[in-house]
């Protein structure tokens, strides 16, 4: 398991950035998590679905802005943005990394 710093390095964002997702991505999850396994029946079926929680969590918080919405008082146009104001690629397989990760 890969550390917030490694992560964080991988992606190009600062060891703060990672832990400021990481928070947001749990605060977000605690509101959306019943919600989002009533769309699969189960939550077993939702696992299966997508093979892995970090996956689910992942896709459930990241999509539609849905950390921003959850989480209005943090600045979090980072994770869709580079620096230069470009689109950040690769968004969903961060976000899964930054939940498998540990301090």
């Amino acid at each position: 398991m890969a550390t917030y710093a490694e992560v964080a390095e991988k992606f190009g964002i600062t060891l703060d950035q990672a832990r400021q997702l990481k928070k947001a991505m749990s605060m977000t999850w605690s509101q959306i998590a019943w919600d989002w396994f009533d769309c699969f029946g189960s939550e077993d079926e939702a696992y299966e679905t997508y093979g892995s929680e970090a996956a689910m969590v992942a896709e459930a918080t990241i999509d539609a802005d849905r950390i921003v919405e959850f989480n209005p008082e943090v600045d979090l146009s980072w994770v869709y943005s580079t620096p230069d104001g470009g689109r950040r690629r690769g968004v969903i397989e961060m976000a899964e990394a930054i939940w498998n990760s540990r301090q």
